[in-house]
């Protein structure tokens, strides 16, 4: 099983540890290509960003349709997603509805937790969008943005941690990592925080497994 994941930025820095990262997660029998996009913003955390992303990745994906068995866009505001049923039958999943959708199946009080403040309106509007909006105690942003969050490793697992707590103080029994820069913390964040927590790259690849195994296309 052959399976492209789209970081869609434009610059490859994350390529290669989120292919680590998403073969620790995979399935033996699956092969894992990390790819960013040809240009791009340096990340997606405002809509102008989102906006100027989902045509790269739609074009990203008719480049390769006939080379993977499935795509993974990797951000969680999943850029590209929906509309690439226009080009593929093949399946291609988004971090947030893959994420949302095994967190649905642990409770009906889910937590996210991801990088800033500026685009904690899209990812509500996205939760909103996939049905989950009832579900969602609340979204807290920490202190940095994406590029920040390998500056301090320490800081930033603090920052998650006292954020996941904050969540689970206000009821939340799940917690979602709502950023792909913050996956392979879930493990450590889970163990600190004494909560749940979703890892977005393993919720994104298992589901993708999942959808190749059962020969489903879209029509």
């Amino acid at each position: 099983m052959k399976v492209l994941v789209i970081n869609p930025v434009g610059h490859s820095t994350w390529d290669e540890q989120d292919k680590k990262i998403y073969e620790s997660f995979a399935s033996p029998d699956v092969q894992i290509e990390v790819k960013s996009l040809p240009k791009g913003p340096k990340s997606v955390e405002t809509a102008k960003a989102y906006a100027e992303v989902v045509p790269l990745v739609l074009e990203m994906i008719e480049r390769y349709k006939n080379e993977y068995e499935g795509f993974i866009s990797n951000c969680f505001l999943d850029p590209g997603v929906n509309l690439a049923k226009a080009i593929t039958k093949k399946p291609v999943v988004g971090p947030c509805r893959a994420s949302l959708t095994i967190a649905s199946y642990m409770t009906k009080n889910i937590g996210i937790v991801t990088v800033g403040n500026e685009g904690l309106w899209m990812i509500k509007e996205c939760v909103e969008g996939l049905g989950y909006g009832k579900y969602l105690v609340d979204i807290k942003g920490t202190s940095f943005g994406v590029l920040g969050i390998d500056e301090d490793r320490e800081r930033t697992i603090s920052e998650l941690t006292a954020k996941a707590k904050e969540l689970k103080d206000m009821g939340a029994e799940v917690v979602i990592l709502g950023c792909t820069g913050l996956a392979g913390l879930a493990e450590t964040v889970q163990e600190k925080a004494k909560i749940p927590v979703i890892d977005p790259a393993g919720a994104s690849i298992k589901m993708l497994e999942s959808l190749i195994k059962l020969k489903l296309e879209f029509y």
